[in-house]
């Protein structure tokens, strides 16, 4: 009986979720989502070894309706997430896709009606299929470490603040699983290279001042992309590997990453729980303009799509004493960085006193200037 009527509940906020979003969307710019598969020739492929890695690419971007477009669920993201490696959907496909992507809400004690649910009751999103790019540049955010399902609230919102954000999702060398260390960051580094050589000439794309935001392993792996791509002026690390021993060592044997070379502005936000913190890398990058958030009452997840939908469905993660607007707070964090730094590039963004009740620890470190 209870079980039923949690999924009676998921059901309602479903529809209110819908219902709410349809009328954000009329009201606010349209988001348009395309997934396009290329193939990088100078590498190898992760399926069978020969030559021709295959790249998935995935592009949020403000967009125009046209007639044919239809709307997209939380399950055509996971759709994307099963297609990933170029294989053609199937059934089966998807169906081990959706247990590895919610495999880690279930060990959580997540029951297992209710995420089926969740799938089955197509949760609608803010993006349409084969709408049009609103026309003029729009400035480029890549979304590094993950896949598209991972980062589709994200992708989605950052498009209708007029960005266009990238996903490749996230593969290793030789196979699916990533290499943790420095092969894993260079494998990373290329597919982003690639994909922005691949989008080069793309007449809706401004290539000339790129973030580029990394969760987890991810976020040392976009620092490391802005050491050699001088149009990337922001780095934003979600929980990144730069705030741990391990990624800040990663950071210091890249031959790219030298101090000198580190000028692009920062924002690193972190579990200040975490009882692993190492934030005096970020410390000696004594060229660039850097800003240390630490939040309480969060977990890794957060995030991620996990953390909205936590946020939108109560225990459907299992019962935990996180924060439910955790996800909330992160998303306002970055949106108040990029708007600060989108109207002045050198000024050092200051975190508003009201109303971030989860922020623990702040740090501005400001650049020194070079001679």
């Amino acid at each position: 009986m209870e079980t039923k009527l949690l999924i009676l509940i998921i059901f309602g906020l479903i529809v209110q979720v819908g219902t709410s979003q349809a009328t954000e969307v009329s009201k606010s710019n349209i988001v348009g989502f395309s997934s396009h598969i290329k193939i990088d020739k100078s590498r190898p492929s992760v399926k069978d070894g020969k030559f021709g890695r295959t790249i998935q690419i995935n592009i949020w971007y403000p967009a125009k309706i046209e007639t044919g477009s239809s709307k997209m669920f939380f399950s055509d993201y996971l759709g994307v997430k099963g297609n990933e490696m170029g294989v053609n959907e199937s059934p089966q496909n998807y169906s081990k896709t959706v247990e590895s992507y919610f495999q880690w809400p279930i060990s959580q004690g997540a029951n297992q009606l209710l995420i089926d649910s969740l799938v089955s009751a197509k949760l609608p999103m803010r993006a349409v299929t084969d709408g049009k790019f609103k026309p003029g540049k729009h400035p480029v955010i890549l979304l590094i470490h993950g896949s598209a399902v991972d980062f589709a609230f994200l992708g989605e919102s950052l498009a209708e603040q007029g960005y266009i954000a990238i996903n490749i999702p996230v593969k290793g060398y030789r196979q699916k699983e990533l290499d943790v260390n420095g092969i894993g960051m260079e494998t990373e580094i290329r597919d982003y290279e690639f994909a922005l050589s691949t989008l080069s000439d793309h007449p809706n794309i401004a290539l000339t001042d790129i973030v580029a935001l990394g969760f987890s392993f991810g976020g040392q792996s976009a620092l490391g992309l802005a050491c050699r791509n001088p149009n990337i002026k922001t780095v934003i690390s979600f929980d990144g590997g730069i705030g741990s021993s391990f990624g800040a060592r990663l950071i210091k044997e890249s031959p790219f990453c030298r101090v000198e070379n580190i000028a692009a502005s920062l924002l690193h936000i972190y579990d200040s729980s975490y009882e692993r913190t190492y934030l005096d890398q970020i410390r000696s990058f004594i060229y660039a303009d850097r800003t240390l958030v630490g939040l309480t009452g969060i977990a890794h997840w957060h995030f991620t799509s996990f953390g909205h939908l936590a946020s939108q469905i109560p225990n459907l993660f299992g019962k935990n004493e996180f924060a439910e607007h955790g996800y909330d707070t992160i998303l306002e964090i970055i949106k108040g960085y990029l708007n600060s730094k989108s109207q002045n590039p050198n000024k050092i963004f200051n975190l508003p006193e009201d109303g971030f009740d989860l922020v623990g620890e702040v740090e501005y470190l400001r650049p020194v200037k070079r001679k």
